[in-house]
C-alpha cells in the first residue's frame, strides 16, 4: 500500500501456500514488486499460477484465509510515513484511505493500529461501493462523506489504478514510488500530476517539513 508496507504479512501467506504443497519459502523482497496486485500478484509469484488458470479462484480462497489470520504479524509503516500522517494532523489537513481491500481485510489493519484509527477520517474499502480503483467510484465517495471536491483534494497512490482514479474523481493526483512495481509501467509514465520517490520529498512537495 501506500501507507503501509504489507508485502511481510502477503508474502507470508503466500509462502503458507508453498509450504502445502512441499516448495521452500520465497524471500518477501521477491513478493515486493508485485504487492500492489494483491492475491493475484502473491498468488503468480508464489505458484506461477494467473488469474485464468481453472484453480485459481479455489487457490485465492485458500490465500485470502491464510492472509485473514496474519493481518499485522509483519506489516508497518512504510518510512517516515506514520511522521508524515501525524504532520497532517498537526497541520488540520484532513486525510482518508481509500483502497481495494475488503473491508474484512483492511478494517483490522486500520483499527489495529492507532494512529490510522484515531487519524483516518474515512475508509474506503473495495466492496464499499460497487466499483474498485481505478474507478472513480470509491474516491467519489469520500469526497461525498467528507464534503471536499476534487479541487481540494490530493489523492496519493503507489499504483497506476491510483493515479487513474484520483484523475476520474477530479482531484490532483501524487504518485509516490517506494519500491519497483513489477505490474506496471514507470512511474513517470502514469499521469500524475506530481511525483515523489520518498515521504520526505512528498510532503516538501505538499508544503510540509517532516525532516
Amino acid at each position: 500500500g501506500t501507507i503501509l508496507d504489507t508485502a511481510g504479512d502477503l508474502g507470508g501467506a503466500a509462502n503458507v501456500l508453498r509450504k502445502k504443497r512441499g516448495m521452500s519459502a520465497i524471500g518477501i523482497s521477491e513478493y515486493r514488486g508485485f504487492i500492489s496486485n494483491g492475491a493475484k500478484g502473491m498468488i503468480q509469484v508464489a505458484l506461477d499460477l494467473n488469474s485464468d488458470h481453472p484453480e485459481f479462484d479455489k487457490v485465492k480462497e485458500e490465500f485470502l484465509e491464510e492472509y485473514s489470520k496474519n493481518l499485522l504479524n509483519e506489516t508497518k509503516f512504510l518510512p517516515n510515513m506514520d511522521v508524515f500522517l501525524k504532520k497532517l494532523g498537526e497541520s488540520n489537513i484532513a486525510w482518508g484511505i481509500v483502497t481495494n481491500k475488503h473491508t474484512k481485510y483492511a478494517l483490522p489493519i486500520v483499527n489495529g493500529i492507532p494512529l490510522l484509527n484515531e487519524g483516518c477520517s474515512i475508509l474506503v474499502c473495495g466492496d464499499t461501493t460497487n466499483h474498485p480503483k481505478p474507478h472513480a467510484a470509491p474516491i467519489l465517495f469520500a469526497l461525498k462523506e467528507l464534503g471536499f471536491s476534487g479541487k481540494q483534494t490530493v489523492y496519493i497512490g503507489d499504483d497506476p489504478r491510483d493515479i487513474q482514479s484520483g484523475y476520474n474523481a477530479g482531484c490532483w493526483t501524487h504518485a509516490l514510488k517506494f519500491f519497483e512495481n513489477k505490474t506496471s509501467t514507470g512511474i513517470n509514465g502514469w499521469g500524475s500530476d506530481e511525483t515523489s520517490f520518498d515521504v520526505v520529498e512528498l510532503a516538501r512537495k505538499l508544503g510540509l517539513s517532516i525532516a
